[in-house]
């Protein structure tokens, strides 16, 4: 795989100035892979009583998914989560911002632009992989199997101990990444899986393009200013990033308990898109 997709990178790393790295891509690919394979082979077991549907239609990233209005609503969620995590923060004056030099040569004189654009490059695959795994197929084998609720607790559980391993992690962390997994899993009910891919690629890239702090406890190269979070981590986020702090996780909370009181007209829309497009099809 390395081999054949060797030139892919290549133009793609001349493209943003700077080496695309080929993990987030691998992953997307083996996910993609692994829920074919693992869904088939739920498929073959008929005593489960499980629906005949398409890979995408399971993942819940079929036709009707893509629409725009879906869409937007990730984008405007994510970017809002973090606005408001950042701007209390800020107003509260746990975060400041501070010139930073350029950490390599290739960011000497960089734009910023470039560098964002470099970012999403990676964010952008990788915030997939991760909706794909745990709000498509790990949702979906346990919303069949057992219901939404148990649904949304095995993959926001899962969603916050794939996450134990990086820089930083804490209780705390791990805690709070289970919030986020939670809220992505609400609106995956309400708008789909690229609406919680958006939301998810929003919010990660806020933190490292705009804000220029890490990311879950992982630090980016960007030039120029950096964001600074000061006094204790368990309210600001520290080293892990505005994430990690309570302040993320009273918005996070906020955010979970809107989706409850908010009405279904959103998924009713989805399910009149989705319906819709099987009579096309």
């Amino acid at each position: 795989m390395e081999s054949a997709a060797g030139p892919v990178f290549a133009w793609l790393s001349g493209v943003v100035g700077e080496p695309v790295p080929m993990y987030p891509y691998a992953m997307l690919a083996g996910v993609i892979g692994g829920s074919w394979v693992g869904f088939r082979a739920f498929e073959l077991a008929p005593e489960r009583g499980v629906p005949s549907r398409t890979l995408s239609e399971r993942l819940g990233v079929d036709g009707a998914h893509w629409r725009l209005r879906p869409l937007l609503t990730g984008v405007l969620l994510g970017s809002a989560a973090i606005g408001l995590t950042a701007g209390v923060l800020w107003a509260t004056g746990l975060l400041r911002f501070e010139t930073a030099t350029p950490l390599t040569d290739v960011m000497v004189g960089d734009s910023w632009g470039n560098v964002a654009l470099r970012l999403l490059v990676v964010l952008a695959p990788a915030a997939l992989w991760e909706e794909l795994a745990f709000r498509g197929f790990l949702y979906a084998v346990a919303e069949e199997a057992a219901g939404p609720l148990v649904a949304r607790w095995a993959s926001s559980v899962a969603f916050g101990m794939g996450h134990v391993l990086n820089p930083g992690a804490s209780v705390q962390t791990t805690l709070i990444v289970m919030l986020a997994g939670w809220c992505l899993a609400r609106l995956r009910e309400q708008a789909g899986v690229p609406a919680a891919w958006l939301a998810h690629l929003a919010w990660n890239w806020i933190m490292a393009a705009v804000l220029h702090v890490a990311v879950s406890g992982l630090p980016f190269a960007t030039p120029g200013y950096r964001a600074v979070l000061v006094g204790p981590d368990w309210l600001s986020g520290g080293s892990w990033g505005p994430e990690g702090g309570v302040i993320a996780a009273l918005v996070l909370g906020g955010g979970a308990l809107l989706a409850r009181t908010r009405p279904e007209g959103a998924a009713h829309e989805l399910a009149e898109a989705k319906e819709s497009h099987h009579l096309r099809s």
